[in-house]
């Protein structure tokens, strides 16, 4: 059921990994970051700064609030916590895995700053954006932005899923983008980030649905948290 309300989107983001793979293959990360950040602009000067947030975890944050608001006076109250229930683990599980990456197997791989310190005038520098030294992969704000897309069409999008699929999925890259543009990570980061997003929100989402009602249920609210009650 999962795979059938979101393939839209994921076919989608297969055809970016492929193309993604190549482009990997082909050039070093070096060139591909300058390919992004080198071709800057006023306007990306003033835009890109705040919209990188979107990738941010209190997005989601919000998103998760905002989606559970909804669900109660659209759908109900059982509705409602399986909006929150999905939204928290998808918030939750995803973000627990990039800490764990940049923190035990990549706390010392050079982002673009540290990479480029002997040439640092081959790099642009957006005035106000602190730019981080290691850590680099994978790409949290690409991550969120993923798993936010993802969780976006599995619980509202109900019609017209390839254009919306297709909306969210540039949105997503555009979070990545950014975060080339702004110097703040390579491309590679951005690939893996959108592969581990899409990745364990596609788990979270169908762990919750498995679990949830049997975590309530053994809690004593049989009723909480039901299957879904919308038509896919």
């Amino acid at each position: 059921m999962i795979l059938r309300k979101v393939y839209p989107f994921l076919v989608f983001v297969l055809i970016f990994l492929v193309v993604g793979a190549w482009l990997l293959i082909t050039y070093d990360k070096a060139t591909l970051l300058l390919a992004v950040n080198s071709r800057y602009y006023p306007l990306g000067d003033a835009v890109m700064p705040y919209w990188t947030n979107w990738g941010d975890g209190i997005t989601h944050i919000i998103l998760v609030i905002v989606l559970t608001v909804f669900a109660r006076r659209k759908y109900g109250f059982a509705e409602a916590v399986r909006f929150a229930w999905l939204g928290a683990l998808s918030f939750a599980i995803p973000s627990l895995v990039s800490l764990y990456l940049k923190s035990e197997f990549f706390n010392q791989e050079p982002r673009p700053v540290t990479y480029f310190e002997k040439t640092p005038s081959l790099v642009h520098h957006v005035p106000g954006v602190e730019l981080w030294t290691y850590n680099s992969f994978p790409s949290g704000h690409t991550i969120t932005a993923f798993s936010i897309a993802l969780l976006l069409i599995y619980l509202v999008v109900k019609r017209h899923r390839w254009g919306w699929s297709l909306g969210l999925f540039v949105w997503a890259c555009s979070v990545g983008y950014s975060r080339m543009y702004l110097a703040e990570h390579f491309f590679k980061d951005v690939y893996g980030g959108a592969c581990i997003g899409v990745g364990t929100t596609l788990l979270v989402l169908w762990l919750g649905e498995w679990l949830g009602p049997k975590i309530f249920r053994k809690a004593g609210y049989p009723g909480v948290m039901p299957p879904a009650l919308r038509p896919g």
